[in-house]
């Protein structure tokens, strides 16, 4: 069992302050964001962990020695998609965990789940359009993106290796041109095979999650940080 945190963006939308630091970086009480991710990991026994960087890689050379975890750089991550970042750690896909590097784990909300599973979460604020599962029994059939109040995609999923293999021949069989597209993202590979695949959810407590995309984030991530205090 793993974990693949993907960390490779440039995190535009925060313009100057990430000029000098990549948002995965940024310190939530005092730790580093993926450093807070990485040991609520290991809490729950996973150790073996994959990093993919890009933006400012060299920030995170340092993680290997504190956390022995394995970086996997995406020279080519400014022409490059989230997609194509995600298939450069293809090899270790299977049985594990993909994180985004800008989900921010208020606390370890963090399980194994006994099947395939995508972390969701009703958003507190609808005005964004989001990632929102479709289900039947327990079961996601599709994804709509919209700013319906819902369990949307937290930007945590667990993958079986008999699912991480279905996702792995389905994103060897794409074009070129799907790892260059701004606009796909490794989810979008999912939720394409989302048929073959046993794909459940498991939602989790708005108040002890939250990301960093953009400003209005930072200062929503700020309330809950002094609402838990």
């Amino acid at each position: 069992m793993n974990a693949i945190i993907l960390a490779a963006g440039l995190g535009s939308r925060l313009k100057e302050l990430t000029k000098n630091k990549h948002k995965a970086l940024f310190t939530i009480d005092g730790v580093p964001n993926i450093e807070r991710t990485i040991k609520f990991l290991n809490e729950i026994g996973v150790k073996e962990i994959h990093i993919v960087t890009g933006y400012l890689s060299e920030q995170f050379d340092y993680l290997r020695g504190k956390f022995n975890i394995n970086i996997i750089q995406n020279d080519k991550y400014k022409e490059q998609n989230n997609l194509a970042s995600f298939s450069l750690a293809l090899q270790y896909f299977g049985n594990s965990f993909i994180i985004d590097g800008d989900v921010v784990l208020i606390k370890n909300i963090l399980q194994i789940p006994s099947s395939s599973a995508y972390f969701t979460t009703i958003r507190q604020n609808s005005d964004k359009k989001e990632w929102v599962i479709k289900t039947i029994n327990n079961k996601v059939t599709g994804i709509e993106i919209c700013n319906k109040k819902a369990p949307s995609l937290l930007g945590i999923s667990f993958f079986t290796k008999k699912d991480a293999s279905i996702i792995k021949n389905h994103i060897k069989s794409l074009s070129k041109n799907a790892f260059l597209d701004p606009k796909k993202y490794y989810d979008d590979a999912i939720v394409e095979v989302l048929d073959n695949i046993d794909m459940s959810f498991i939602n989790i407590d708005n108040n002890l999650v939250a990301e960093i995309d953009d400003v209005s984030d930072i200062n929503e991530l700020d309330e809950k940080l002094r609402a838990l205090k």
